[in-house]
């Protein structure tokens, strides 16, 4: 394999996540009487989530309890409700199998995403995995990135960073590893990335 070492976004590239999300969003928002289209509430979470919170906070002046009560509707949802994407396992399971290395950074919760990872028998294909309870900075921000680079002694001619946002990107840029944009659902485009995906198993042929 030309890639060996893999940093993957988790909500969007590996995981299903996105339709929960957008419903749990949807659900807090009609609690407060207000209403929202799902598609315009994906296209917000697409490009950040933090983005999403700051805007309805600011537009709708709600308070700092609203986040919370996302995340409480959120994990009232199934595991089952929130698969990983088709081949997924697949693909993580040949790069270990052919010596590479998986990891995650994410700006999900430990909890959840922890969670998600066993329930469907994926987390000892990770070598390490970064939540958004690591206290990095978020991306755009290479700070994750790079501290997984420096620690595991990632060759960066060797690593590739995929991602299913624009941000994904940008930190994988700003770390000096080459990047791939995962697009599964044709809603969004990014000039920046160094290779673009349709599908997770497109990452092996690199």
């Amino acid at each position: 394999m030309k890639y060996t070492e893999y940093i993957w976004d988790f909500d969007g590239t590996l995981f299903d996540t996105y339709p929960v999300m957008v419903k749990a969003f949807q659900r807090a928002l009609r609690e407060l009487g207000i209403e929202e289209k799902p598609d315009t509430l994906l296209l917000f979470m697409k490009k950040s989530i933090a983005e999403t919170i700051d805007y309805y906070q600011s537009r709708y002046q709600l308070e700092e309890l609203f986040f919370k009560r996302y995340l409480e509707i959120r994990r009232s949802y199934s595991l089952d409700e929130q698969p990983p994407y088709s081949g997924a396992m697949k693909v993580c399971c040949q790069i270990v199998q052919q010596g590479g290395r998986n990891f995650i950074v994410s700006h999900r919760e430990s909890s959840s995403l922890y969670a998600l990872l066993d329930h469907y028998g994926m987390r000892q294909l990770f070598t390490e995995i970064i939540t958004g309870d690591d206290g990095f900075e978020r991306k755009p921000s290479p700070e994750a990135f790079l501290y997984l680079i420096k620690k595991n002694q990632l060759k960066k001619e060797s690593t590739l960073a995929i991602g299913d946002r624009i941000l994904d990107i940008q930190a994988g840029r700003e770390a000096g590893i080459k990047t791939v944009f995962i697009n599964l659902n044709d809603d969004l485009d990014c000039d920046l990335a160094d290779f673009k995906i349709h599908s997770l198993e497109e990452a092996l042929s690199l």
